[in-house]
Order: C-alpha cells, then structure tokens, then sequence
C-alpha cells in the first residue's frame, strides 16, 4: 500500500477512528493492533513478504535479550553474527544474489570462460533495506551496551513494522522509537493539526511536483540516443529536485501519520541543496541512513582517529557501501564513489571558499551541481545510458524543451514550483518559523490555507494519462 492512493485514503482514517477509540486504552492492545494494521499494510503488496519482517523481528528479540545477559566475549559475538547473519543474509538474497552472480560470470567471461551459473527469479521486498537496518540497530546497541533490549515482546514488533515509516524510512534507532510503544497516549490537538498539515504538504510536493517532474525525466531518459542539449540539462537538473522532493515528501507524510497516532519521528532533511559543502550535505540528507552508517559503519572502521589515509579509507568504504545499499547495481557503487571523492577531496577547497560568507552561495550551488551530475548515474540504468546522457549535456535544440510530455505551460509552471519550493526552505533555513506564523492566524485564514493545498493537489496534481508510475522513488530500494 502507498501513501498516495485510493486504498490508504480509506485505511488511514479507519486506523485513526479505531486507535483513539478502541484500541488506545491499554498499551498491550494498541501494540497488537498496530502490528495487525502494520502488517495489512504492508501485506497489500505482496503478504507473503510478511515472514521476513516476522523473522527478523524474532530473531533479533531473542538475540537482544539473549546478549544483555551473556558476559562471555565468545558468546556474545555469535549471537550478534546470528543476527548479522540471519539479516544480512536475507537482506543479500533478495537483493544482491543475481547481481553477485552476474558480476562473476562477467568477471570470467572477461577471461575468456563463460560458468553456467543462472540467476534466479526472485522479487525484491519493498522496504527490505529499510526495516533490516532498523532492527540490526537494534541489535547493535545492545551489543555494544548503549540500550538495553525490550521486554515488550508487541512493542518490539511493532516498532519494527510500524507502518508509517516501515518501506521507505525515517531509519528509526531503538532508544528513541521504541520507547514510545511503551507510553500512554493521549490526543493532542496540536500534534493532530501538525501532523495532518505536514502530511499535506507531502503530498502536494509529491503528487504536484514530484510526479510532474517525473514525467519529464522519463520521456527524455526512455530514448537518450534522441535527446540532447539543453532538454538533457532540464532532465538532469529536475531529476535532483524529484529524487529529493519525492523522498522527503514520503519522509513528510510518514511523520505527520506517525504524529496522528501520538509518535515522533526523526527529521530525514534539512534543506540539503543550500549545504556550502558535502560534509554540511550528508548531515542534511537522508539523514537517518547517513547517521547509521557513521555509528555503525565509519566508527567501528576507527573514523577519523587513526590518521588522514585511514579516514579517507574509511569515507570511501562508508560510500561504497551507501551505494551499494541503494540498489544492486554498479551504477549505485560508481554513484557512492563520486560522492566520496567529493566529500575526500572537494571539501578542501569549499572550506576556502566559504571562508566568506558572500561566498556560501557559490559553494551551495557548486555542491548541488556536482550532485546532480552524480545522480546521472543514480537514475540510469546501465553505465552505457549515463555515459550516454553525460555525452548529450549541452546548450542547443531549446526549441524541443516543451518536447518532453511538459507542454509550454505546464514546463514555466513546473519552473515556478522549484523556485517557490526554493524560497520556502531559504525562509525557514533562516530559522523562521512559518508553522508558529501560520498557525497564529486567525481561523478564517487558517482553513483559507487548508482549503488551497487541497485544491491545488486535486486540480494540479500529476496524475492519470502520461504518469508511468506514481511510487515513491526509494521504494526500490
């Protein structure tokens, strides 16, 4: 089930009704319920998919509680490789078998012989990167003595199925998420009307924006061969804006439906594209997955402690593995190692140039130019299509801009939908709280407001004939 269709636009508002009415009075039966919900939601994609969340959340229940009582080193140590094991292992099935089996009969081929190895017809779970990372925190932390492990069997499997953010993120760490299926709630007017507000506006940046973008981008990357010039320019440029409007418009609605039900969220962006440097970037992007793979990642490798070569090893190596977690193929790791030379080797020079701070928008618009070349290779299907798309960036045919399912007016409106969005995150980097401003309104203006979003979403939204797919972008991964 998807946040923008049909099916949640009658399950959430039975969830809401049924959580506040029946199921919120003791916390054992609100967990149950929201394992029950959770599992309906994510079962209509495919409910047989369901076994790997129920294994992972055992596995790992048993294996925390199992490890905060051994004091044996040895012991402790396979009790994590289990869990690694049992993750990992069903994260790398799914995931990465054909792509490791693939890469091996090319690596032989190369040589001159051809093993008779065959892949295998297997489906990627949605969310599977999402959830695995989640739960092995879990894990992780007690392994390494920062949490101690749950005695809330329900809560425990709730946290790690809770639906609003269970496919797509935020990647929530056990000492903040899990606590709060231990609490009592209450509705709180104010978390309600936060909460349905930013859900809102996840879905006008993702049904209005997003999806509009999307369609561009498609129609110049199904045939790049015949595109080139300035509509391969506009594509590489939107593609920037979709991947992050759509991702923190699932992000949006994931802690405005969570904030309904009385649950915190962490934040996953922070205007990202007015970062002065790469570093400032990846501690504004995704930033669940990014603080998860510096805790368990780059730390444990020794981080920056053990000289300037080990650090930049372990960037790269932290790159990589980003890379690789965004998809089986060697267009994400060549992706991940762009990114971490320019986080090794770019940031340098950035640093002299922010020394002015007339100077930080020169630096931002550099960062968010080098990222969206990256991502040529991050929305490309082979590396034959992004050399090709890379090879067609120039400054002709602007007579076919309006070529690509954007009609003349329908491409200035898409313009003017970035500058705004634009504006709005500079308002609010500059530490304005337009929430507190609005929500001192007078009521009139107030539900003025709420009536235009839902306007704007129904009578601009990008949807129906020319929309190939309406899924959120990280749901492939």
């Amino acid at each position: 089930m998807i946040f923008n269709s049909i099916e949640f636009g009658i399950f959430f508002p039975l969830v809401f009704i049924l959580y506040w009415s029946l199921f919120n009075r003791n916390i054992k039966g609100r967990n149950i319920f929201l394992i029950i919900v959770s599992y309906i939601f994510y079962g209509w994609w495919d409910w047989r998919f369901l076994s790997l969340i129920f294994v992972s959340s055992l596995v790992d229940y048993i294996v925390g509680a199992r490890l905060f009582k051994e004091k044996t080193n040895r012991k402790r140590k396979l009790l994590l490789f289990v869990s690694l094991f049992v993750n990992i292992g069903i994260l790398g099935f799914f995931k990465y078998y054909n792509f490791f089996i693939e890469s091996f009969v090319e690596a032989f081929s190369f040589f001159g012989h051809s093993p008779n190895i065959s892949t295998l017809n297997i489906i990627l779970p949605v969310g599977i990167s999402f959830y695995t990372f989640q739960t092995l925190s879990y894990t992780l932390d007690i392994y390494y003595k920062k949490l101690e492990p749950s005695k809330n069997i329900f809560g425990f499997f709730a946290f790690v199925s809770f639906f609003p953010q269970l496919v797509a993120g935020p990647i929530e760490r056990a000492k903040h998420l899990l606590p709060q299926f231990d609490e009592k709630k209450h509705i709180n007017y104010e978390a309600l009307r936060s909460g349905l507000l930013l859900m809102v506006w996840g879905f006008l940046k993702k049904i209005v924006i997003a999806d509009r973008l999307a369609r561009f981008i498609d129609a110049v990357y199904v045939t790049p061969d015949n595109a080139s010039g300035w509509p391969v320019v506009f594509a590489v440029i939107f593609f920037a804006f979709q991947l992050y409007i759509d991702f923190s418009a699932y992000s949006d609605i994931a802690i405005g439906t969570a904030r309904t039900l009385g649950f915190n969220l962490s934040i996953n962006f922070n205007h990202p594209y007015l970062s002065s440097s790469f570093s400032n970037f990846w501690k504004r992007w995704h930033i669940s997955l990014s603080s998860w793979f510096m805790d368990y990642i780059y730390i444990p490798l020794g981080g920056n402690r053990k000289g300037k070569l080990a650090t930049k090893r372990n960037i790269m190596i932290v790159f990589l593995v980003s890379g690789l977690w965004h998809g089986a193929s060697w267009n994400f790791v060549i992706w991940g190692a762009i990114n971490g030379c320019f986080l090794i080797f770019l940031d340098k020079i950035l640093y002299k140039i922010n020394k002015k701070n007339t100077n930080h928008i020169i630096s931002s618009i550099l960062v968010s130019v080098l990222w969206a070349l990256s991502l040529i290779f991050f929305r490309s299907s082979t590396f034959n299509e992004a050399i090709t798309i890379f090879s067609k960036i120039g400054f002709s045919n602007i007579e076919s801009l309006y070529n690509y399912s954007l009609g003349a007016t329908e491409f200035k409106f898409t313009i003017f939908l970035l500058i705004f969005l634009m504006i709005f995150e500079i308002i609010q980097e500059r530490k304005v709280d337009l929430y507190q401003w609005f929500i001192s309104k007078p009521t009139i203006v107030r539900w003025s407001v709420y009536l235009i979003l839902a306007v704007l979403i129904i009578m601009f939204g990008s949807y129906g004939i020319g929309v190939n797919d309406s899924n959120f972008i990280y749901f492939q991964f």
